[in-house]
């Protein structure tokens, strides 16, 4: 009896494993799996700077592509800001905390200062970032201001 046990055991173990390793939903499986390709290798516009009650959103009616917009790999990200590119290194996990490295950028003087975000400040924004979440088809980065007042930066994924 004890090895019909084992052996009717061991292959419902395996099928259990292989469900969770496939994404199939399973009572066995850790409820917060997520998959980090959710926002990677995609073109990210940013739409809203949430700072306490106050939303900030950009205008994207004249040439949406061109400023605030970041993407991601598996390690690096790569964007616009208004008008510099940036670039660096990041890691993030599945409990959703994320790190991005010092970002490299190119140095261009503004010909005038876009939005009520400054470049420099969506910058600091994105270095300071420590949790990502993606709500209705949106990413969210949460960061903070130097003074250390919460800033949620909401991107759409562009429209190629």
């Amino acid at each position: 009896m004890k090895n019909i046990i084992n052996e009717t055991a061991f292959p419902s173990f395996v099928l259990g494993l292989f469900s969770c390793a496939s994404g199939i939903k399973s009572a066995d499986c850790p409820s917060d799996k997520v998959d980090l390709n959710e926002f990677q290798d995609k073109n990210w516009y940013l739409d809203e700077v949430r700072t306490g009650t106050t939303i900030i959103c950009v205008n994207r009616e004249n040439r949406p592509e061109l400023t605030y917009t970041i993407m991601f790999n598996s390690e690096r990200f790569a964007g616009t800001g208004a008008p510099n590119r940036f670039f660096g290194l990041y890691t993030a996990n599945k409990d959703h905390t994320i790190l991005f490295k010092k970002i490299g950028c190119t140095r261009m003087l503004p010909i005038f200062e876009m939005y009520d975000v400054k470049e420099h400040e969506y910058f600091s924004y994105i270095e300071r970032a420590t949790h990502w979440k993606i709500r209705k088809g949106k990413l969210e980065l949460y960061s903070s201001k130097e003074d250390g007042t919460h800033v949620v930066l909401v991107y759409t994924v562009g429209r190629e």
